[in-house]
């Protein structure tokens, strides 16, 4: 018996052929899609700019708040202070202090600049206050105030700040001064290390080249609070 040559011409046709037509469409139609979207719109270069200058400016404007109004930190320059504070070690300084009290205690360490001398800072301590006098006698500078002992009885000290000084000028110094009260808004600084320190005792004397003299309340930066560097001397100062 013959077979059927008479085949339908649908069952004759190769149907991995339309199959693979439409995975090449797909294919291809997907390509375009991810290439399309790895394309990324460019940036405008103005406004990039715009928006790193925005970025400086803020960041510029936090560091000056946090300078201006919290505190800083500096590193001691020199030998003025040994033994309290030590060349090249890095100072936590509160500006917020002075900012709130409008000024310092008797007593507290500071950073300062000098009339005449910029904003170059410096780092002493406040011996006299507003209503303290001074007075230098035989090359020896005094402080003179008031202060409350334990059973709250009030009594007059004066204090020699540099008291090696008479050995030099035992007959009286041409650079003495009579007593002087400091002002509202005047304080009086001067390094630990007394012998080796330029500060407020350099007054009235006959070179007034380098005088600093009292100093006023706009040229305090703040007050030290701590060291902070090198890590093995970190400690609170006083």
């Amino acid at each position: 018996m013959e077979e059927n040559k008479n085949l339908n011409p649908e069952q004759n046709s190769n149907p991995a052929e339309p199959v693979a037509a439409e995975d090449s469409a797909a294919a291809e139609a997907l390509r375009q899609a991810v290439q399309g979207g790895a394309e990324k719109p460019k940036k405008d270069w103005k406004k990039e700019a715009r928006e790193w200058i925005v970025s400086i400016a803020v960041a510029l404007l936090v560091v000056f708040v946090i300078r201006t109004f919290l505190f800083q930190i500096i590193r001691v320059d020199g030998d003025s202070m040994n033994t309290t504070l030590l060349d090249g070690e890095r100072l936590f300084v509160s500006v917020l202090d002075v900012r709130l009290q409008g000024g310092v205690d008797r007593g507290d360490v500071v950073i300062c600049h000098y009339p005449n001398r910029g904003r170059t800072n410096f780092v002493k301590r406040a011996v006299a206050v507003p209503g303290d006098q001074v007075y230098r006698e035989n090359g020896v500078t005094h402080v003179v105030y008031e202060e409350a002992d334990e059973n709250g009885e009030v009594h007059v000290v004066d204090e020699m700040l540099d008291e090696r000084y008479a050995l030099y000028f035992l007959g009286g110094s041409s650079d003495d001064y009579a007593p002087y009260t400091l002002g509202e808004d005047e304080y009086f600084v001067v390094g630990d290390n007394r012998y080796n320190s330029h500060d407020s005792r350099d007054w009235n004397d006959t070179d007034p080249s380098r005088d600093v003299g009292p100093i006023t309340s706009d040229m305090l930066v703040g007050r030290v609070r701590q060291v902070i560097w090198p890590l093995s001397e970190i400690r609170a100062v006083d």
